[in-house]
């Protein structure tokens, strides 16, 4: 038996995502970690946080470095990890040839401004009954190629290699013990990786959209510019914020929130109208007949995947009682 489980393939797939996981973590905060170093030589008291002294556009080139380099990383870990196993990750950015499948990019806005509601209600709720703080907006530069760069770094950078790692590597490696199963636990890990606790509802139902897109396009183009709109749309309600006075941002604002909720509705409306749904192939059952625990035991029982998970948790969990 001990033979058998350490021999599963899903067993050492869910311990490479989870490791994968793990190593994007663990880059990143080495990084930062140097990276405040670094500073230092600028401002004894300068951090990524507090950056006394330093240039607006450096802080912007590590906001777009940083996060490229951990998940970078852990594709490059997970692309290793599969070469000698019959697993194999699904890189195709072909775009879309159906035209009508952009209709779901304004109809993903719509939805991601709700999820944008529930993630207020909950920090709301949390933070009257609970330790938690919601977390600081990152405040943007004044100079607009800082702007820019943080643009890079927060909208496009994720936009593309979280896609890349998540969809084409984590959900494609698990994606032969079923499309549902590979969409949910790749979406778990997704939510987990992000740590604020408020946003976990949201960011899971968001990544479970962006999985099936992945499935039903054989693409990573339209996950991509999902997550590149909604990305955006944080982007824009956050330059509104900080970059303009009270009534132009409610004004700006109520605009946006307008247009993504209209839009929604009526490409909603012309994706019924037009059948576009009838294209995608059904998602099929999946059954296996020569092992006796079900998949999630057999997630359960890998070594690696519930402690890293766990440990994950454990980090979004701890605001709500940390002093």
């Amino acid at each position: 038996m001990a033979r058998k489980q350490q021999n599963d393939p899903l067993r050492y797939a869910a311990n490479l995502t989870a490791l994968a996981a793990a190593v994007y973590l663990g880059v990143t905060a080495l990084l930062r970690l140097a990276v405040g170093q670094l500073l230092r030589l600028f401002n004894k008291s300068a951090t990524l946080e507090n950056p006394i002294a330093v240039p607006e556009w450096v802080l912007g080139v590590f906001n777009v470095l940083l996060p490229a380099a951990g998940l970078a990383a852990a594709f490059w870990l997970l692309a290793v990890g599969v070469r000698a196993t019959p697993m194999r990750l699904r890189i195709s950015v072909q775009m879309p040839r159906d035209g009508r499948l952009w209709l779901f990019v304004p109809v993903f806005l719509g939805a991601g401004f709700l999820c944008s509601l529930l993630t207020t209600l909950l920090q709301r709720l949390l933070g009257a009954f609970t330790r938690y703080r919601a977390p600081e907006a990152i405040r943007l530069p004044q100079s607009g190629f800082a702007t820019f760069l943080y643009f890079i770094g927060m909208c496009v950078v994720p936009a593309v290699l979280e896609e890349l790692l998540v969809r084409g590597a984590m959900q494609a490696v698990l994606s032969r013990w079923g499309t549902w199963f590979s969409i949910v636990v790749s979406s778990v890990v997704f939510t987990l990786l992000h740590g604020d606790i408020a946003q976990m509802p949201s960011l899971f139902i968001l990544s479970v959209l962006m999985g099936l897109a992945a499935y039903c396009t054989g693409s990573l183009a339209l996950g991509m510019a999902l997550h590149f709109a909604y990305n955006t749309m944080s982007f824009l309600f956050l330059y509104a914020a900080q970059k303009m006075d009270g009534v132009s941002a409610f004004a700006f604002a109520g605009y946006l929130v307008a247009v993504f909720c209209v839009g929604a509705v009526v490409c909603l409306a012309a994706i019924r109208r037009l059948g576009v749904m009838r294209r995608f192939r059904p998602i099929p059952r999946v059954y296996d007949p020569k092992n006796r625990q079900s998949r999630l035991e057999r997630l359960a029982s890998a070594p690696l995947f519930p402690l890293v998970m766990a440990c994950m948790a454990l980090r979004a969990a701890w605001p709500l009682f940390a002093k």
